[in-house]
């Protein structure tokens, strides 16, 4: 772990910002590829909102406040 610090610290500029990524979809014999945006909660009325983000294959879970952590 410290050896990979140590090499991020050498980096020219860098700097720790948002960025932005899309959704998207691809199956290949099978299996499914993507970050698939997803709605696990309850809300009034029955309205649906996509309010997690799905990375297949891997069914890493990603939701708000969007900060990278994960669920598995």
């Amino acid at each position: 772990m410290e050896a990979a610090q140590q090499l991020m610290d050498s980096l020219p500029g860098r700097r720790f910002a948002d960025i932005a990524i899309a959704p998207f979809a691809v199956e290949v014999d099978g299996t499914l590829f993507g970050l698939v945006r997803e709605c696990h909660g309850e809300y009034p009325d029955g309205e649906e909102q996509d309010d997690w983000a799905e990375f297949y294959p891997n069914q890493l879970g990603f939701s708000v406040p969007w900060d990278g952590l994960y669920d598995t």
